[in-house]
Protein backbone atom coordinates (compact mmCIF):
# COMPACT_ATOMS: atom_id res chain seq x y z
CA UNK A 1 0.00 0.00 0.00
CA UNK A 2 1.41 3.36 -1.08
CA UNK A 3 1.44 6.10 1.56
CA UNK A 4 -0.91 8.73 0.11
CA UNK A 5 0.74 11.48 2.19
CA UNK A 6 3.59 11.51 -0.33
CA UNK A 7 1.23 13.35 -2.71
CA UNK A 8 0.07 15.80 -0.02
CA UNK A 9 2.32 18.87 -0.29
CA UNK A 10 0.74 20.49 2.77
CA UNK A 11 1.51 17.46 4.94
CA UNK A 12 5.07 17.30 3.57
CA UNK A 13 5.50 21.01 4.26
CA UNK A 14 4.66 20.49 7.93
CA UNK A 15 7.26 17.73 8.18
CA UNK A 16 9.86 19.96 6.52
CA UNK A 17 9.13 22.72 8.99
CA UNK A 18 9.50 20.41 11.99
CA UNK A 19 12.67 18.85 10.59
CA UNK A 20 14.14 22.33 9.98
CA UNK A 21 15.21 21.46 6.46
CA UNK A 22 17.34 23.87 4.46
CA UNK A 23 16.28 24.91 0.96
CA UNK A 24 18.76 22.47 -0.58
CA UNK A 25 17.37 19.61 1.53
CA UNK A 26 13.82 20.51 0.53
CA UNK A 27 14.78 20.46 -3.14
CA UNK A 28 16.50 17.09 -2.70
CA UNK A 29 13.41 15.57 -1.12
CA UNK A 30 11.28 17.05 -3.90
CA UNK A 31 13.48 15.28 -6.45
CA UNK A 32 13.16 12.07 -4.44
CA UNK A 33 9.38 12.43 -4.54
CA UNK A 34 9.49 12.97 -8.30
CA UNK A 35 11.66 9.87 -8.77
CA UNK A 36 9.32 7.80 -6.59
CA UNK A 37 6.23 8.87 -8.56
CA UNK A 38 8.07 8.08 -11.80
CA UNK A 39 8.93 4.64 -10.40
CA UNK A 40 5.21 4.00 -9.74
CA UNK A 41 4.49 4.42 -13.45
CA UNK A 42 1.34 5.83 -15.01
CA UNK A 43 -0.40 8.84 -13.48
CA UNK A 44 -3.66 7.80 -11.82
CA UNK A 45 -5.12 11.29 -11.40
CA UNK A 46 -4.39 13.38 -14.49
CA UNK A 47 -6.77 16.10 -13.36
CA UNK A 48 -4.57 16.73 -10.32
CA UNK A 49 -1.49 16.51 -12.55
CA UNK A 50 -2.77 19.47 -14.58
CA UNK A 51 -2.03 21.61 -11.52
CA UNK A 52 1.22 19.83 -10.62
CA UNK A 53 3.21 18.24 -13.46
CA UNK A 54 5.38 16.34 -10.95
CA UNK A 55 2.42 14.01 -10.38
CA UNK A 56 2.50 12.87 -14.02
CA UNK A 57 5.04 10.13 -13.36
CA UNK A 58 5.63 8.36 -16.68
CA UNK A 59 2.57 9.95 -18.29
CA UNK A 60 2.76 13.13 -20.35
CA UNK A 61 0.49 15.89 -21.58
CA UNK A 62 -0.46 15.96 -25.28
CA UNK A 63 -0.39 19.61 -26.34
CA UNK A 64 -0.53 19.17 -30.15
CA UNK A 65 -3.78 20.14 -31.88
CA UNK A 66 -4.53 16.93 -33.79
CA UNK A 67 -7.60 15.38 -35.41
CA UNK A 68 -7.21 12.30 -33.22
CA UNK A 69 -6.22 11.53 -29.66
CA UNK A 70 -2.67 10.14 -29.64
CA UNK A 71 -2.12 6.90 -27.77
CA UNK A 72 -0.39 6.93 -24.41
CA UNK A 73 0.83 3.42 -23.64
CA UNK A 74 2.76 3.17 -20.36
CA UNK A 75 4.73 -0.06 -20.09
CA UNK A 76 6.55 0.42 -16.78
CA UNK A 77 9.85 -1.46 -17.01
CA UNK A 78 11.52 0.31 -14.09
CA UNK A 79 9.33 -1.03 -11.29
CA UNK A 80 9.78 -4.74 -12.19
CA UNK A 81 13.54 -4.23 -12.59
CA UNK A 82 13.85 -2.53 -9.19
CA UNK A 83 11.83 -5.38 -7.66
CA UNK A 84 14.00 -8.03 -9.36
CA UNK A 85 17.11 -6.39 -7.96
CA UNK A 86 15.57 -6.28 -4.46
CA UNK A 87 14.48 -9.93 -4.62
CA UNK A 88 17.96 -10.96 -5.72
CA UNK A 89 19.45 -9.00 -2.83
CA UNK A 90 17.02 -9.87 0.00
CA UNK A 91 14.50 -12.33 -1.47
CA UNK A 92 16.17 -15.10 0.50
CA UNK A 93 17.29 -13.79 3.87
CA UNK A 94 21.02 -14.02 4.57
CA UNK A 95 22.51 -16.33 7.17
CA UNK A 96 23.89 -14.60 10.26
CA UNK A 97 26.74 -16.29 12.12
CA UNK A 98 28.15 -15.34 15.52
CA UNK A 99 31.73 -16.60 15.75
CA UNK A 100 33.22 -16.51 19.28
CA UNK A 101 36.83 -15.51 19.80
CA UNK A 102 37.07 -18.29 22.37
CA UNK A 103 35.98 -21.64 20.87
CA UNK A 104 34.87 -22.80 24.31
CA UNK A 105 31.85 -20.49 23.93
CA UNK A 106 30.83 -21.84 20.55
CA UNK A 107 27.58 -23.37 21.80
CA UNK A 108 26.71 -20.28 23.87
CA UNK A 109 27.27 -18.08 20.83
CA UNK A 110 25.01 -20.27 18.72
CA UNK A 111 22.25 -20.00 21.31
CA UNK A 112 22.58 -16.20 21.21
CA UNK A 113 22.42 -16.23 17.41
CA UNK A 114 19.21 -18.25 17.46
CA UNK A 115 17.68 -15.87 20.01
CA UNK A 116 18.58 -12.79 17.95
CA UNK A 117 17.21 -14.50 14.87
CA UNK A 118 13.89 -14.96 16.68
CA UNK A 119 13.83 -11.23 17.55
CA UNK A 120 14.39 -10.34 13.87
CA UNK A 121 11.62 -12.70 12.78
CA UNK A 122 9.21 -11.22 15.32
CA UNK A 123 9.81 -7.76 13.81
CA UNK A 124 9.57 -9.16 10.25
CA UNK A 125 12.92 -7.52 9.77
CA UNK A 126 14.03 -9.16 6.52
CA UNK A 127 10.67 -8.65 4.84
CA UNK A 128 10.73 -4.97 5.84
CA UNK A 129 14.36 -4.71 4.72
CA UNK A 130 13.49 -5.91 1.21
CA UNK A 131 10.83 -3.20 0.94
CA UNK A 132 13.12 -0.57 2.43
CA UNK A 133 15.84 -1.53 -0.04
CA UNK A 134 13.47 -0.90 -2.95
CA UNK A 135 12.61 2.54 -1.59
CA UNK A 136 16.27 3.37 -0.89
CA UNK A 137 17.31 2.60 -4.48
CA UNK A 138 14.66 5.07 -5.68
CA UNK A 139 14.80 7.87 -3.07
CA UNK A 140 18.52 7.48 -2.20
CA UNK A 141 18.25 6.71 1.53
CA UNK A 142 16.17 5.34 4.39
CA UNK A 143 16.48 5.32 8.18
CA UNK A 144 16.62 2.14 10.27
CA UNK A 145 15.58 2.72 13.89
CA UNK A 146 15.74 0.47 16.93
CA UNK A 147 13.29 1.03 19.77
CA UNK A 148 14.11 -0.56 23.14
CA UNK A 149 12.33 0.14 26.43
CA UNK A 150 12.57 -1.59 29.82
CA UNK A 151 10.55 -4.81 30.03
CA UNK A 152 9.34 -4.44 26.44
CA UNK A 153 10.38 -6.36 23.31
CA UNK A 154 12.84 -4.77 20.90
CA UNK A 155 11.20 -3.24 17.84
CA UNK A 156 12.72 -2.27 14.50
CA UNK A 157 11.38 0.37 12.11
CA UNK A 158 12.26 1.86 8.72
CA UNK A 159 11.56 5.50 7.83
CA UNK A 160 11.42 7.10 4.38
CA UNK A 161 13.49 10.15 3.45
CA UNK A 162 10.62 12.57 4.23
CA UNK A 163 10.39 11.47 7.86
CA UNK A 164 13.88 12.25 9.15
CA UNK A 165 16.86 14.55 9.12
CA UNK A 166 20.36 13.88 10.43
CA UNK A 167 23.76 15.38 11.09
CA UNK A 168 27.05 13.55 10.65
CA UNK A 169 30.06 13.84 12.92
CA UNK A 170 32.42 16.43 11.38
CA UNK A 171 35.44 14.25 12.21
CA UNK A 172 33.92 11.01 10.86
CA UNK A 173 31.08 11.12 8.33
CA UNK A 174 30.28 7.45 8.98
CA UNK A 175 29.12 8.37 12.51
CA UNK A 176 25.90 10.17 13.37
CA UNK A 177 25.95 13.21 15.58
CA UNK A 178 22.17 13.52 15.79
CA UNK A 179 19.04 12.11 14.16
CA UNK A 180 15.61 13.76 14.10
CA UNK A 181 12.35 12.21 12.98
CA UNK A 182 8.75 13.41 13.27
CA UNK A 183 5.29 11.92 13.36
CA UNK A 184 1.73 13.10 13.78
CA UNK A 185 -0.20 11.76 16.76
CA UNK A 186 -2.90 9.53 15.22
CA UNK A 187 -4.98 9.66 18.42
CA UNK A 188 -5.31 13.46 18.29
CA UNK A 189 -5.71 13.85 14.55
CA UNK A 190 -8.73 15.79 13.32
CA UNK A 191 -9.51 17.04 9.83
CA UNK A 192 -8.76 20.75 9.35
CA UNK A 193 -8.08 21.14 13.04
CA UNK A 194 -5.18 23.38 14.02
CA UNK A 195 -4.92 21.55 17.37
CA UNK A 196 -3.55 18.36 15.84
CA UNK A 197 -0.51 17.15 17.80
CA UNK A 198 2.92 16.49 16.30
CA UNK A 199 6.01 14.96 17.90
CA UNK A 200 9.64 15.62 17.10
CA UNK A 201 12.17 13.09 18.41
CA UNK A 202 15.88 13.89 18.39
CA UNK A 203 18.60 11.40 19.32
CA UNK A 204 21.95 12.99 20.07
CA UNK A 205 25.23 12.06 21.71
CA UNK A 206 26.43 13.76 24.88
CA UNK A 207 29.81 12.35 25.77
CA UNK A 208 29.57 8.57 25.85
CA UNK A 209 25.79 8.52 26.31
CA UNK A 210 22.90 8.81 23.88
CA UNK A 211 20.03 11.13 24.81
CA UNK A 212 16.51 11.48 23.43
CA UNK A 213 14.77 14.85 23.23
CA UNK A 214 10.98 14.68 22.73
CA UNK A 215 9.15 17.85 21.68
CA UNK A 216 5.37 18.18 21.34
CA UNK A 217 3.77 20.72 18.99
CA UNK A 218 0.31 21.98 18.13
CA UNK A 219 -0.31 22.24 14.41
CA UNK A 220 -1.04 25.96 14.65
CA UNK A 221 2.48 26.60 15.97
CA UNK A 222 5.09 24.18 14.62
CA UNK A 223 7.99 26.47 15.51
CA UNK A 224 7.57 26.43 19.28
CA UNK A 225 6.91 23.22 21.28
CA UNK A 226 4.51 23.44 24.20
CA UNK A 227 6.22 20.48 25.90
CA UNK A 228 9.78 19.18 25.91
CA UNK A 229 11.57 16.34 27.72
CA UNK A 230 15.16 15.03 27.68
CA UNK A 231 16.26 11.65 28.92
CA UNK A 232 19.32 9.45 28.88
CA UNK A 233 18.54 6.36 26.77
CA UNK A 234 21.24 4.35 28.53
CA UNK A 235 22.69 3.30 25.17
CA UNK A 236 26.25 3.85 24.03
CA UNK A 237 25.26 4.92 20.53
CA UNK A 238 22.36 6.44 18.63
CA UNK A 239 19.84 3.64 17.88
CA UNK A 240 19.41 4.86 14.31
CA UNK A 241 21.27 4.18 11.08
CA UNK A 242 21.00 6.13 7.84
CA UNK A 243 21.39 3.74 4.89
CA UNK A 244 22.54 5.60 1.78
CA UNK A 245 22.24 4.07 -1.68
CA UNK A 246 25.63 3.91 -3.44
CA UNK A 247 27.36 6.42 -1.24
CA UNK A 248 30.74 7.52 -2.57
CA UNK A 249 33.65 9.72 -1.50
CA UNK A 250 32.42 12.73 -3.43
CA UNK A 251 28.71 12.01 -2.97
CA UNK A 252 27.91 11.24 0.65
CA UNK A 253 24.18 11.69 0.05
CA UNK A 254 23.93 8.78 -2.37
CA UNK A 255 22.27 8.45 -5.77
CA UNK A 256 19.04 7.08 -7.20
CA UNK A 257 18.90 4.09 -9.53
CA UNK A 258 16.11 5.91 -11.38
CA UNK A 259 18.44 8.58 -12.79
CA UNK A 260 19.88 6.51 -15.66
CA UNK A 261 16.63 4.64 -16.31
CA UNK A 262 14.38 7.68 -16.71
CA UNK A 263 15.34 8.74 -20.29
CA UNK A 264 15.21 5.14 -21.51
CA UNK A 265 11.77 4.58 -19.96
CA UNK A 266 10.43 7.82 -21.47
CA UNK A 267 11.72 6.89 -24.92
CA UNK A 268 10.26 3.39 -24.58
CA UNK A 269 6.79 4.65 -23.64
CA UNK A 270 6.67 7.22 -26.44
CA UNK A 271 7.89 4.90 -29.20
CA UNK A 272 5.50 2.20 -28.03
CA UNK A 273 2.66 4.72 -28.19
CA UNK A 274 3.74 5.81 -31.68
CA UNK A 275 3.83 2.17 -32.72
CA UNK A 276 0.29 1.72 -31.45
CA UNK A 277 -0.91 4.76 -33.43
CA UNK A 278 0.79 3.49 -36.58
CA UNK A 279 -1.00 0.17 -36.22
CA UNK A 280 -4.31 1.90 -35.66
CA UNK A 281 -4.02 3.80 -38.94
CA UNK A 282 -2.23 1.28 -41.15
CA UNK A 283 -3.39 -2.17 -40.13
CA UNK A 284 -6.76 -1.83 -41.94
CA UNK A 285 -7.29 -1.36 -45.68
CA UNK A 286 -9.47 1.39 -47.11
CA UNK A 287 -12.22 1.42 -49.76
CA UNK A 288 -11.74 4.18 -52.37
CA UNK A 289 -14.48 5.39 -54.76
CA UNK A 290 -13.44 7.45 -57.78
CA UNK A 291 -15.86 9.58 -59.85
CA UNK A 292 -18.89 8.31 -57.96
CA UNK A 293 -22.08 10.22 -57.26
CA UNK A 294 -21.83 11.96 -53.89
CA UNK A 295 -25.22 10.77 -52.63
CA UNK A 296 -24.45 7.16 -53.56
CA UNK A 297 -21.03 7.32 -51.95
CA UNK A 298 -22.47 8.71 -48.70
CA UNK A 299 -25.04 5.94 -48.55
CA UNK A 300 -22.55 3.10 -49.08
CA UNK A 301 -22.44 0.36 -46.47
CA UNK A 302 -18.85 -0.72 -45.89
CA UNK A 303 -19.19 -4.28 -44.60
CA UNK A 304 -18.01 -7.76 -45.62
CA UNK A 305 -19.72 -9.02 -48.85
CA UNK A 306 -21.86 -5.89 -49.09
CA UNK A 307 -23.04 -4.70 -52.54
CA UNK A 308 -22.59 -1.07 -53.58
CA UNK A 309 -24.70 0.73 -56.18
CA UNK A 310 -22.63 3.68 -57.42
CA UNK A 311 -23.81 6.07 -60.13
CA UNK A 312 -21.07 7.75 -62.16
CA UNK A 313 -20.78 11.51 -62.35
CA UNK A 314 -22.44 13.11 -65.41
CA UNK A 315 -23.38 9.69 -66.78
CA UNK A 316 -26.27 11.14 -68.82
CA UNK A 317 -23.78 13.34 -70.65
CA UNK A 318 -21.32 10.54 -71.32
CA UNK A 319 -19.12 11.58 -68.42
CA UNK A 320 -16.74 9.70 -66.18
CA UNK A 321 -17.06 6.05 -65.16
CA UNK A 322 -17.29 5.40 -61.39
CA UNK A 323 -14.60 3.11 -59.93
CA UNK A 324 -14.46 1.25 -56.61
CA UNK A 325 -11.04 0.15 -55.42
CA UNK A 326 -9.56 -1.42 -52.31
CA UNK A 327 -6.30 0.09 -51.05
CA UNK A 328 -4.47 -2.27 -48.67
CA UNK A 329 -1.96 -0.82 -46.23
CA UNK A 330 1.51 -2.11 -45.55
CA UNK A 331 3.56 -1.49 -42.41
CA UNK A 332 7.22 -1.85 -43.29
CA UNK A 333 8.66 -0.25 -40.12
CA UNK A 334 7.45 -2.88 -37.66
CA UNK A 335 10.77 -4.75 -37.38
CA UNK A 336 12.94 -1.63 -36.88
CA UNK A 337 10.56 -0.38 -34.17
CA UNK A 338 10.55 -3.75 -32.42
CA UNK A 339 14.34 -3.77 -32.59
CA UNK A 340 14.52 -0.26 -31.15
CA UNK A 341 12.16 -1.15 -28.28
CA UNK A 342 14.28 -4.20 -27.50
CA UNK A 343 17.45 -2.08 -27.46
CA UNK A 344 15.82 0.24 -24.91
CA UNK A 345 14.63 -2.71 -22.79
CA UNK A 346 18.05 -4.38 -22.88
CA UNK A 347 19.73 -1.10 -21.96
CA UNK A 348 17.51 -0.74 -18.87
CA UNK A 349 18.43 -4.27 -17.83
CA UNK A 350 22.10 -3.47 -18.38
CA UNK A 351 21.93 -0.36 -16.18
CA UNK A 352 20.95 -2.58 -13.21
CA UNK A 353 23.14 -5.52 -14.37
CA UNK A 354 20.04 -7.75 -14.61
CA UNK A 355 20.34 -10.46 -17.30
CA UNK A 356 17.77 -10.32 -20.10
CA UNK A 357 15.51 -13.29 -20.70
CA UNK A 358 17.32 -14.25 -23.94
CA UNK A 359 20.48 -15.11 -22.01
CA UNK A 360 18.63 -17.40 -19.60
CA UNK A 361 17.14 -19.72 -22.21
CA UNK A 362 18.86 -23.00 -23.10
CA UNK A 363 21.59 -22.55 -20.48
CA UNK A 364 23.52 -25.84 -20.27
CA UNK A 365 24.39 -25.83 -16.57
CA UNK A 366 24.06 -24.02 -13.27
CA UNK A 367 27.69 -22.96 -13.64
CA UNK A 368 26.79 -21.09 -16.82
CA UNK A 369 23.85 -19.42 -15.06
CA UNK A 370 26.20 -18.33 -12.29
CA UNK A 371 28.49 -16.76 -14.88
CA UNK A 372 25.52 -14.89 -16.42
CA UNK A 373 24.64 -13.43 -13.01
CA UNK A 374 28.23 -12.37 -12.22
CA UNK A 375 27.59 -8.68 -12.86
CA UNK A 376 24.41 -8.63 -10.79
CA UNK A 377 26.20 -10.39 -7.92
CA UNK A 378 28.99 -7.80 -8.11
CA UNK A 379 26.43 -4.97 -8.09
CA UNK A 380 24.66 -6.43 -5.05
CA UNK A 381 27.97 -6.93 -3.25
CA UNK A 382 28.65 -3.24 -3.83
CA UNK A 383 25.28 -2.36 -2.30
CA UNK A 384 26.00 -4.70 0.62
CA UNK A 385 28.93 -2.40 1.45
CA UNK A 386 26.29 0.14 2.51
CA UNK A 387 23.99 -2.32 4.29
CA UNK A 388 26.23 -4.89 5.97
CA UNK A 389 28.07 -2.66 8.50
CA UNK A 390 24.75 -1.15 9.55
CA UNK A 391 23.09 -4.53 10.06
CA UNK A 392 26.05 -5.75 12.13
CA UNK A 393 25.92 -2.58 14.25
CA UNK A 394 22.17 -3.02 14.71
CA UNK A 395 22.64 -6.64 15.87
CA UNK A 396 25.19 -5.59 18.49
CA UNK A 397 22.89 -2.85 19.75
CA UNK A 398 20.07 -5.38 20.11
CA UNK A 399 22.32 -7.42 22.41
CA UNK A 400 23.28 -4.30 24.37
CA UNK A 401 19.63 -3.22 24.72
CA UNK A 402 18.48 -6.63 25.92
CA UNK A 403 21.29 -6.82 28.47
CA UNK A 404 20.53 -3.34 29.88
CA UNK A 405 16.74 -3.11 29.74
CA UNK A 406 15.61 -6.67 30.52
CA UNK A 407 13.55 -6.67 27.33
CA UNK A 408 12.95 -10.43 27.57
CA UNK A 409 12.43 -12.45 30.73
CA UNK A 410 14.29 -15.47 29.34
CA UNK A 411 17.37 -13.50 28.30
CA UNK A 412 20.55 -15.33 29.29
CA UNK A 413 22.87 -12.95 31.19
CA UNK A 414 25.90 -15.00 30.07
CA UNK A 415 25.38 -13.52 26.59
CA UNK A 416 26.07 -9.98 27.81
CA UNK A 417 29.87 -10.23 27.84
CA UNK A 418 30.43 -12.62 24.95
CA UNK A 419 33.23 -11.67 22.55
CA UNK A 420 32.39 -12.58 18.98
CA UNK A 421 32.51 -11.48 15.37
CA UNK A 422 29.45 -11.30 13.13
CA UNK A 423 29.48 -12.81 9.66
CA UNK A 424 26.65 -12.30 7.16
CA UNK A 425 26.48 -14.92 4.42
CA UNK A 426 24.43 -13.71 1.45
CA UNK A 427 22.00 -16.11 -0.21
CA UNK A 428 21.61 -15.08 -3.82
CA UNK A 429 19.01 -17.18 -5.69
CA UNK A 430 21.45 -18.82 -8.13
CA UNK A 431 21.37 -22.61 -8.63
CA UNK A 432 24.64 -24.33 -7.83
CA UNK A 433 26.20 -27.52 -9.20
CA UNK A 434 27.05 -28.47 -5.63
CA UNK A 435 26.21 -32.16 -5.94
CA UNK A 436 28.45 -32.56 -8.99
CA UNK A 437 31.23 -30.65 -7.22
CA UNK A 438 30.90 -32.87 -4.13
CA UNK A 439 30.99 -36.02 -6.25
CA UNK A 440 34.13 -34.86 -8.06
CA UNK A 441 35.80 -33.89 -4.76
CA UNK A 442 34.98 -37.30 -3.27
CA UNK A 443 36.55 -39.04 -6.27
CA UNK A 444 39.67 -36.93 -5.69
CA UNK A 445 39.73 -38.04 -2.05
CA UNK A 446 39.43 -41.69 -3.06
CA UNK A 447 42.20 -41.20 -5.64
CA UNK A 448 44.29 -39.61 -2.87
CA UNK A 449 44.85 -36.36 -4.78
CA UNK A 450 42.77 -34.42 -2.24
CA UNK A 451 42.91 -34.70 1.54
CA UNK A 452 39.91 -35.59 3.66
CA UNK A 453 40.51 -32.49 5.79
CA UNK A 454 40.22 -30.19 2.74
CA UNK A 455 37.03 -31.93 1.66
CA UNK A 456 35.46 -31.36 5.10
CA UNK A 457 36.63 -27.75 5.09
CA UNK A 458 34.95 -27.03 1.73
CA UNK A 459 31.66 -28.86 2.10
CA UNK A 460 30.94 -29.11 5.81
CA UNK A 461 28.41 -26.75 7.40
CA UNK A 462 30.34 -27.00 10.65
CA UNK A 463 32.47 -23.90 11.26
CA UNK A 464 35.21 -25.85 13.11
CA UNK A 465 36.21 -28.31 10.38
CA UNK A 466 39.32 -29.42 12.31
CA UNK A 467 37.18 -30.59 15.22
CA UNK A 468 34.90 -32.47 12.84
CA UNK A 469 37.93 -34.07 11.16
CA UNK A 470 39.26 -35.18 14.58
CA UNK A 471 35.87 -36.69 15.40
CA UNK A 472 35.98 -38.68 12.16
CA UNK A 473 39.51 -39.87 13.02
CA UNK A 474 38.33 -40.97 16.47
CA UNK A 475 35.39 -42.87 14.99
CA UNK A 476 37.63 -44.47 12.36
CA UNK A 477 40.10 -45.49 15.07
CA UNK A 478 37.31 -46.99 17.20
CA UNK A 479 35.92 -48.88 14.23
CA UNK A 480 39.37 -50.09 13.23
CA UNK A 481 40.11 -51.22 16.80
CA UNK A 482 36.79 -53.03 16.96
CA UNK A 483 37.49 -54.74 13.66
CA UNK A 484 41.00 -55.71 14.79
CA UNK A 485 39.58 -57.07 18.02
CA UNK A 486 36.99 -59.12 16.14
CA UNK A 487 39.68 -60.47 13.80
CA UNK A 488 41.94 -61.35 16.75
CA UNK A 489 39.07 -63.11 18.51
CA UNK A 490 38.27 -65.03 15.33
CA UNK A 491 41.92 -66.01 14.86
CA UNK A 492 42.17 -67.14 18.48
CA UNK A 493 39.02 -69.18 18.05
CA UNK A 494 40.41 -70.81 14.93
CA UNK A 495 43.72 -71.54 16.68
CA UNK A 496 41.88 -73.13 19.60
CA UNK A 497 39.87 -75.32 17.23
CA UNK A 498 43.04 -76.37 15.41
CA UNK A 499 44.70 -77.31 18.70
CA UNK A 500 41.67 -79.35 19.76
CA UNK A 501 41.72 -81.22 16.44
CA UNK A 502 45.44 -81.92 16.80
CA UNK A 503 44.86 -83.26 20.33
CA UNK A 504 42.06 -85.52 19.09
CA UNK A 505 44.28 -86.95 16.33
CA UNK A 506 46.99 -87.78 18.85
Amino acid sequence: MIDKTIFDDNYRSKKSQLLKLSQAEKEERQKAKKDFIFYLGECEDKRAALLNFELLGQSWMNVDDLDYEPSQIIDNKIKPLIHKQARFMFGKEPDILFKPYDKNFKQTCEELRQYIDAILNASKFWSSTLKAFRIATVTKRVLLRLEANPNQPVRLFYHSIDDFNYENDSDDITKLKSVTFVREDPNNKKDNDSNNVWYRYTYYMNGENCYLRTETFKENNLDLPFKETNKNTGLSKIPCWVIVNEQSINNIYGSSDIKDLRPLQNAYNRRLSDFNDALRFLMFGQTVIIDGNEDDVNSCNIAPNSLMAIKSLNLEEGGKQAQVKRVESGFSNAEPIKMYLKILDDSMHEKLAIPVEDKLTNVPSAKAIKYIFTELVARCEEKWNDWEPIIRSMLRLIVESCSKFNCYSDWNSSWNNLQYSIVINKNYPIPEDEEDAKRLAMDEVVSKVKSRKNYIKEYSSDEDYKEQFNEILEETTLIQNAQDSMINDANNEINNIDKELENDEE
